[in-house]
């Protein structure tokens, strides 16, 4: 089955401020899949089909976003809300195909592109070994969802097929609002003295202020390709437990502390001494928005500022001051900052901490390393995660800290049309090396810890002692 050519189209609704620069993205580069949220999952046991295939209809229906196409009226995009759902359950039959064949084939339903004007953001993808063999493919484009929202949308497939699989009704917490309000609530917003602080406080912020720009292993092409890969570096339990415990100290939150590492690891690795880098926070505010699907996003530049005589605790503390007053700012939308220089974007590096403890997910997580995350007992069905990248190549770096109740995780996302894997594995460990010096003496100048590892310089001094041989 595929998404119908047409449905009924019912309200033309303005996009918010995300959801335009989404758009913009999305028409620069409309064949890429950077932009795609996906969360794949591995199911055994008799899957009651036609029962799945209503609960996708009946999400549609209840979530508007994921029923809503996107295109431009006079030059202005809008969001066009169809009556009915666009999507279908789609059902791909692969008898033969072994494990590893299935998860790549997940991984590739989860990579294809959307068509916006379509069939817009939404598509569901069974793909059937055997009648008690699955993985289904859910996946939208980052126009309507979160990393939030990833997350709702299995929970209401699920809650949905739990009752239609008996013939119920879901059984569903009635939606109190809709991203509509959302949209409007940023406009006012956007009009009132509030909004006109907040953008004092942001331009004031960054006005002459330059992104944090890595050197690059290759010249960056005219337009970005958006292809990347990812390098995960676990922490233990006893270097998280050092990470909690030091941050406490100096008064700070351990995100704040892994924030000022990054930055002084930055500025170490660039030589700027004054930068920017993003820091993506929700905008998801009160209980009307707490169930509803939608790009509730705003990514807050914080301003790293480096002397040769910066500490590791200064340099946290400016973090945590720093993310401490884009909070208090948030509720502007940070793509309206302007005007920059031309061709200088905001930022292209970014950190932010997932705590995954706190998503209430409706299937546990994948542990580090593993294809699949543990099986989870659901209406006779045996339901576990797939394991597949995320957010890789949507900005030249992005450093993402998956904090779990066993230990986190730092995940450094990277554009692989820019950079090597080999220094993004280098700028891996020079963070877990800067990390343990501001551990271990969080008042050590940031200057004066070594860029390079023990490896690395004895193999800078091995090649420098072959030169001198050949002469």
């Amino acid at each position: 089955m595929s998404a119908p050519a047409t449905a009924p189209l019912g309200v033309r609704a303005p996009l918010g401020a995300v959801q335009r620069m989404m758009w913009a993205a999305y028409r620069i580069s409309p064949d890429s899949s950077v932009y795609n949220i996906v969360m794949p999952l591995r199911v055994r046991g008799r899957l009651d089909v036609p029962a799945l295939a209503a609960a996708v209809a009946e999400t549609g229906r209840r979530q508007a976003q994921l029923r809503s196409r996107f295109t431009e009226v006079d030059g202005v995009p809008v969001r066009e809300e169809s009556a009915e759902p666009l999507a279908v359950l789609e059902v791909r039959d692969v008898p033969g195909i072994d494990e590893d064949g299935l998860r790549r084939l997940a991984r590739e339903e989860g990579e294809r592109r959307f068509a916006l004007e379509e069939s817009g953001a939404l598509r569901v993808v069974l793909l059937r070994r055997a009648d008690d063999d699955f993985a289904l493919v859910p996946a939208t484009h980052h126009i309507v969802g979160d990393f939030t929202s990833r997350w709702l949308l299995v929970r209401d497939l699920l809650d949905a097929y739990r009752g239609l699989a008996v013939d119920e009704a879901p059984a569903w917490r009635p939606l109190t609002g809709s991203y509509a309000d959302q949209v409007e609530q940023e406009r006012a917003y956007l009009d009132s003295p509030a909004g006109q602080r907040g953008a004092a406080y942001w331009r004031q912020l960054t006005d002459g202020v330059p992104a944090a720009e890595l050197p690059l292993d290759r010249p960056r092409p005219p337009r970005p390709g958006h292809r990347g890969a990812t390098v995960a570096v676990p922490l233990d339990p006893a270097l998280t437990g050092r990470v909690a415990e030091r941050a406490k100290e100096i008064g700070q939150t351990p995100f704040a502390l892994h924030l000022g590492v990054f930055q002084a690891l930055v500025a170490r690795w660039t030589g700027q001494e004054d930068f920017l880098v993003g820091v993506p926070a929700s905008s998801r505010m009160g209980r009307h928005a707490r169930d509803l699907i939608g790009c509730f996003l705003n990514t807050l530049p914080v301003r790293g500022r480096f002397t040769a005589a910066t500490t590791f605790t200064e340099a946290a503390t400016a973090a945590g001051e720093g993310i401490l007053g884009g909070m208090v700012n948030a509720r502007y939308p940070c793509t309206l900052i302007g005007p920059r220089p031309a061709g200088s974007p905001l930022f292209r590096i970014g950190a932010f901490l997932v705590q995954m403890d706190r998503m209430e997910p409706p299937v546990p997580t994948v542990p580090r390393g593993l294809p699949e995350g543990p099986a989870l007992e659901y209406e006779g069905l045996s339901l576990a995660l797939i394991d597949v990248p995320q957010q890789e190549g949507q900005l030249d770096l992005m450093l993402r800290l998956e904090q779990e109740p066993t230990g986190t995780t730092a995940v450094f996302s990277y554009d692989t049309d820019l950079f090597d894997a080999a220094t993004a594995d280098r700028f891996a460990s020079a963070y877990l090396r800067f990390l343990r010096a501001a551990l271990d003496a969080p008042a050590a100048v940031v200057a004066d810890v070594p860029l390079a590892g023990d490896e690395e310089l004895a193999a800078l001094l091995a090649f420098g002692e072959s030169e001198e041989s050949l002469w």
